[in-house]
């Protein structure tokens, strides 16, 4: 049997006292209750998800956290819980309920009923007591159906009329139903639940002598309705705690020194709360949860990524189900002392802050504290693991330097935090926890975080985040030491919005990575540092011109792709098979923030080209104008690339960016990124929209009409141009294709069955070939749009 605040199942509460009784002095059954169907359902949705886990399942067991209670008897005794009554009562009712499902009444009944009584019972009103004993002894003969259960218990002979009445036997046949509701397509779960040896739900036994608070306490809070809440069950419990961890340890409340459970104690119900009173619940009054999420997230930023629980403790901390209760923190073993001192510092810090009208850190823009604070304490599992990692750095700083706290120091930590931190890929656990290890090989020389980047060489590494962002990291700290005006135009470039600190570009573009390689990152003459600097803000610039917070400025013209079509293939690889002409979520493998980074397949290429493009553009006259005459006056060799850069329109029909080659001369345009979705073929596409179009448009294809541009989905046919002769009631008679190099024009016979004199052209004069019932001819690109007209000449003859 578990040991004394252990966790155990509802049979080892029974295997200790012979009853379970609700005293007098308790309310009703009020988990049943109309008002609190919300309550209802996300309890019973736990306990079903607990039931549902597999055993071994790291997240099990479930635990309900604290029972308190008194105990009376000697040999046979009774328990009365003065807390956990809601929990007791709708856990028998699943007992029951399960017992029914799995046809295991015999095993219910030995668990739950001796001496013709129910051995859990309420005393609150007689007929609450009549009622479960009733409940016990009564077995369906048939498992659940359709209808719930309240209906077929009040039928019963034994169901009398008047226990309709009692506020208990309401909530009961309430919560039953809803059970039903969850459970009825159910197996096997009783023994889920009665699992000695895998247990899924479990709670902890206490009596209030062991737990050492006054019977009076519970007593007047369950008078009123009112029990001990997560959080004050939480605050208790770790109180004791306290004072073990802290024994003999101190901290000052003005000139006063109190032991550190004093300490938090005292702070907690004074300077802490106030800091979260503005964050309560506004039906109840209580910042319960909002306080518990900062202890989750403390709790998950303080762990040790060295531990060998590391990955569970993560998993647990992240997990999107309600916080964990002391049980847990205490037998994980989070409440240690990095814990309790992380606590400490940030409270005592956020609660300085006057609501965070003063905040800790001069400017947000790396990390914006009040914004966090507002989130975490909504959902602490909200946060993106990357934003854990700036948590993580903001919380590791304040413990550090809690009492000489420079806010210009920590700012430039917090930038590069930041800046490490958004510009490396930390999306899994195991990233998590690399990044984690690598802030804490940093943290000691965090009040000085320049000169300590500075001075890395380049085979130096910081774990858990990109090489080329240290490097750049290292560089920038390099210029912003050695020369004050590189500060101002770093700030500039970092605080761009789409850059977000990786501007390692513009260091390559202007220059300053060659000078560093060649001269070393310190001591450049004065000249050196202004026409670098010059250089920087030069393509700083071109940069903001080109790109906005949310990345490339295009207003549907296209204009910066063409103009780097114009030069050469930019386009970056997207998934095995397509090409991109770039995404701006940094999260897509193609993107512009890829081509920046310069990393990648074809990337550093594609990078160069941007070099190119913008040492093209000069200031001070209009951009627009400039990439028009780059794009007019182009000489492409590559065929697919001259289209692309004349015919904006394909660029427009991608949807998703992506291009498709399944050979040198079969492209295609894809509306989203497979073939199965609408797609379009490049050449044919360009032919309808740049040359045909505005043809027929003039009317020089009379009598042909255009019909359309027909795309596809599948692999089965091609994409096509539809054109139909003058007046025509059936389907278009001409279709144009592009295959292996070459457009291929073919025409149905049957609608010129009655034209010989075309047939005699298009065969003669034309070339076109008769096979059958169609008529065709492969036409290159230089001759496709004359072949055209002389179609549409030949019929109108």
């Amino acid at each position: 049997m578990s040991d004394y605040g252990g966790q155990i199942i509802y049979k080892q509460l029974l295997d200790r006292h012979l009853r379970v009784r609700i005293p007098m002095i308790q309310r009703d059954y009020a988990q049943g209750r109309h008002d609190q169907k919300e309550v209802r359902e996300e309890f019973l949705g736990a306990l079903a998800g607990a039931l549902a886990r597999p055993v071994g399942d790291p997240s099990l067991p479930l635990n309900l956290d604290f029972i308190y209670g008194s105990v009376e008897g000697q040999k046979e005794t009774c328990f009365f819980p003065l807390d956990g009554q809601q929990r007791l009562t709708t856990l028998f009712l699943l007992h029951w309920y399960l017992a029914w499902n799995d046809e295991r009444w015999n095993d219910f009944r030995d668990m739950f009923r001796t001496h013709s009584h129910s051995r859990f019972s309420y005393s609150v009103r007689p007929s609450s007591s009549e009622f479960f004993d009733e409940l016990v002894a009564y077995g369906p003969k048939c498992r659940p159906g359709v209808d719930p259960p309240s209906r077929l218990i009040t039928d019963q002979p034994w169901f009398f009329r008047s226990w309709r009445l009692d506020p208990t036997i309401q909530g009961t046949l309430v919560v039953l139903d809803e059970i039903h509701r969850r459970f009825a397509s159910s197996n096997g779960l009783f023994e889920r639940l009665t699992s000695e040896s895998h247990p899924a739900i479990t709670f902890q036994l206490l009596d209030l002598d062991n737990f050492g608070l006054s019977d009076d306490l519970y007593i007047k809070m369950n008078a009123r309705g009112k029990p001990l809440t997560p959080f004050e069950t939480f605050k208790a419990r770790y109180d004791q705690e306290l004072k073990k961890q802290f024994s003999g340890e101190s901290r000052p409340i003005g000139n006063q020194e109190f032991p550190i459970a004093d300490f938090v104690a005292r702070r907690m119900d004074t300077a802490w709360s106030d800091l979260f009173w503005a964050h309560r619940d506004t039906k109840t009054n209580l910042y319960d949860s909002a306080i518990m999420n900062v202890c989750r997230v403390v709790a998950l930023v303080t762990r040790n990524p060295e531990s060998e629980t590391y990955a569970e403790d993560v998993s647990l901390l992240r997990a999107s189900w309600s916080p964990p209760s002391y049980s847990t923190f205490y037998s994980q073993g989070w409440l240690d002392r990095d814990f309790t001192t992380a606590l400490i510092s940030l409270l005592e810090s956020w609660s300085a802050t006057d609501g965070f009208s003063k905040p800790l850190l001069p400017d947000s823009r790396y990390f914006d504290e009040k914004k966090i604070f507002e989130r975490l304490i909504q959902n602490s599992t909200g946060l993106t693991l990357p934003e854990v990692v700036q948590l993580s750095g903001y919380t590791l700083f304040i413990r550090a330097h809690e009492q000489s706290l420079d806010s210009e120091s920590f700012q430039e930590w917090m930038r590069v935090v930041h800046n490490l931190v958004v510009n490396s890929n930390i999306e899994r656990p195991d990233e998590l926890r690399s990044s984690a290890r690598g802030l804490r090989e940093l943290l000691p020389k965090s009040k000085h975080i320049l000169q300590h980047l500075s001075h890395l060489t380049a085979k130096d590494r910081v774990t858990g985040f990109n090489d080329q962002q240290v490097k750049e990291e290292a560089l920038k700290a390099g210029l912003i030491l050695s020369h004050h005006s590189w500060r101002p135009l770093i700030d500039r470039a970092e605080g761009h919005g789409y850059f977000r600190g990786q501007i390692e570009f513009l260091l390559d573009f202007s220059g300053v990575m060659v000078a560093s390689a060649e001269k070393g990152r310190l001591n450049w003459e004065k000249d050196l540092h202004l026409s670098l600097q010059e250089r920087f803000e030069g393509y700083l610039r071109k940069a903001e011109t080109m790109f906005g917070p949310s990345g490339l400025k295009d207003d549907g013209t296209h204009r910066w792709q063409q103009a780097l079509l114009s030069i050469g293939d930019y386009l970056l690889p997207s998934g095995t098979q397509n090409s991109s002409f770039l995404a701006n979520s940094s999260t897509d493998p193609a993107s512009w923030k890829r081509l920046l980074r310069g990393t990648g397949p074809k990337a550093p290429e594609a990078r160069k080209l941007l070099h190119q493009l913008w040492d093209r553009l000069k200031e001070n006259e209009s951009v627009e104008e400039q990439l028009r005459a780059i794009i007019s006056g182009a000489t492409i060799q590559d065929a697919w690339r001259k289209e692309l850069v004349q015919t904006p329109a394909a660029l427009d029909y991608c949807g998703n960016r992506a291009i498709r080659w399944n050979a040198p001369d079969e492209i295609y345009l894809l509306k989203k990124s497979q073939m199965n979705g609408a797609h379009a073929e490049l050449f044919t596409f360009c032919l309808y929209d740049r040359v045909l179009l505005p043809l027929f448009k003039q009317g020089q294809l009379a009598p042909l009409i255009l019909r359309d541009y027909r795309s596809v989905n599948g692999t089965d046919l091609e994409p096509r141009i539809l054109i139909a002769f003058a007046q025509e009631e059936y389907p278009p008679s001409v279709e144009v294709e592009f295959k292996k190099g070459s457009f291929f024009v073919s025409i149905d016979c049957g609608s010129l069955h009655d034209r010989p004199d075309v047939q005699a052209a298009l065969l003669n004069s034309l070339g076109f070939v008769q096979d059958e019932g169609r008529m065709s001819r492969s036409v290159d690109s230089s001759s496709i749009e004359s072949t055209i007209l002389a179609l549409a000449e030949a019929v109108a003859t």
